[in-house]
């Protein structure tokens, strides 16, 4: 698919022009990490949520998760990034792209992708934090130019739904988008099997986690903070129809998610 077919295949789905671009960068950079370091990294997060199961919700996060004992440089991935990146900014009338690392927040560091007139595109998070569950990891073949291809390993949908249901419990502060992707997954038919409860376990166990701690921060599922936090990123479609019913969805699924827990 060209470019402007695979820009217009996420305006289809409600994205707006410019989030449509980014989705196309954040494709291809992916495509550059996976093609030149094969078994270096786990590709999770929204973007993958965006990227291979259909989510309309905005995500400029590429989350990666270390798998290799050596995994590349922080400078060694810009340089893909920036081969492969540049002549499509090009193609795209953006101009040239800036690669920023920042190791402010962790020591994997983060790097920042922007215009040259400062506007942040979306930016690649590296971690160590997590667990890549190698039996919930899957292939994403792709094909790129002049016959070279590269497999996204990513997690699946199920792990997916393992990671939010632990970072809404963990965050500081209650995040509506967990909510949203967890209704997301489970729309999708993502279910935890018995391993992946008994991780889900141990967490809620670790951080002696009560059913009051996570009913109250199901109850802040509400109006005001989905409003605040979701309508930004949402398709206006999608986010008036779970606004017209309070966004309850979100609340069921979370529910029905900690279940045994409540």
């Amino acid at each position: 698919m060209d470019i402007a077919g695979r820009i217009a295949k996420y305006e289809d789905r409600g994205f707006t022009r410019e989030r449509a671009e980014v989705n196309v960068l954040m494709e291809v950079a992916a495509f550059a990490i996976f093609r030149d370091f094969p078994d270096a990294f786990v590709l999770f997060g929204g973007a993958t949520l965006v990227l291979y199961h259909d989510s309309v919700r905005h995500s400029a996060d590429l989350d990666l998760l270390f798998r290799a004992s050596q995994p590349p440089s922080r400078e060694q991935i810009v340089a893909s990034l920036e081969r492969e990146l540049t002549p499509l900014s090009q193609i795209m009338e953006m101009g040239s792209l800036h690669f920023e690392i920042d190791n402010s927040v962790n020591r994997e560091g983060r790097i920042f992708v922007t215009t040259n007139t400062g506007r942040r595109l979306f930016r690649v998070d590296l971690t160590r934090l997590g667990s890549a569950i190698e039996s919930e990891i899957e292939d994403h073949p792709i094909d790129g130019e002049a016959g070279i291809s590269a497999v996204i390993k990513s997690a699946t949908k199920e792990l997916l739904l393992l990671q939010k249901a632990e970072a809404f419990l963990l965050r500081r502060t209650v995040k509506a988008r967990d909510a949203y992707d967890t209704h997301l997954l489970r729309g999708l038919g993502a279910t935890l099997g018995a391993n992946l409860r008994a991780h889900l376990q141990d967490t809620v166990l670790a951080n002696e986690i009560g059913p009051d701690t996570i009913s109250n921060r199901i109850e802040r599922i509400d109006v005001n903070l989905c409003r605040l936090e979701l309508k930004p990123i949402l398709p206006p479609d999608v986010y008036s129809a779970l606004e017209d019913v309070g966004f309850e969805p979100l609340r069921v699924a979370l529910k029905e998610l900690y279940e045994e827990w409540l």
